[in-house]
């Protein structure tokens, strides 16, 4: 199948109430990254055909599993056929706070997940305004995962279908434009963007 176009299109159906969140108590509504997940998830399934070779789990705990030994990941999404390492396919991190430790964190994922089959490695940023490159180029060498084999999808906003980037397009991150359209970025010291903080 294919992964890419498959996230295209289910990212474009995730509603606005799940990209962001309203917070009883909070004026402006917030990210949370595994409330996107969970509706992306959703979206996917609705997608698949009934029967496949393949199946789409999310979060699948490494911890006690008797081929990973040391750091055990906890990819938020993958495709495979359980209970073999035959037909291991791809591996989808969500990411709405592209700093330094994410990322990295992400990208361990995808390497010790490459240790065992798959093939596929995708980088879904939603919320943002842009990719960070030159971070993403920094920890894919620490980490020892060549960056030109992670497809970087970026998801800015809902109602949109996420868009496959490439590299050096956008140079440095910004947060989300503000809720219901807002275009221009937001200052270090805007009110709104305290609002808008991201939670996992």
């Amino acid at each position: 199948m294919d992964v890419i176009q498959a996230l295209k299109t289910a990212t474009s159906r995730v509603a606005e109430r799940y990209f962001w969140l309203s917070v009883a108590g909070q004026g402006a509504p917030v990210k949370r990254e595994r409330v996107y997940c969970y509706e992306l998830y959703h979206q996917l399934r609705c997608l698949l055909p009934a029967g496949g070779a393949l199946t789409l789990s999310a979060e699948p705990d490494k911890r006690g599993h008797p081929d990973f030994q040391g750091r055990q990941p906890n990819p938020d999404l993958i495709f495979h056929e359980p209970g073999t390492h035959r037909s291991n396919q791809a591996v989808i991190e969500v990411e709405c706070r592209p700093d330094r430790r994410h990322l990295r964190k992400d990208f361990e994922t995808f390497r010790l997940l490459k240790d065992k089959g798959y093939r596929e490695f995708v980088l879904l940023l939603f919320g943002v305004l842009g990719v960070p490159w030159q971070r993403l180029a920094q920890v894919a060498e620490e980490v020892g995962l060549p960056l030109e084999e992670v497809a970087v999808l970026l998801h800015q906003a809902p109602g949109q279908e996420a868009t496959r980037e490439s590299g050096g397009t956008v140079p440095n991150p910004c947060e989300a434009p503000g809720y219901k359209g807002q275009k221009t970025p937001l200052t270090k010291n805007s009110s709104r963007q305290r609002q808008y903080r991201s939670l996992g």
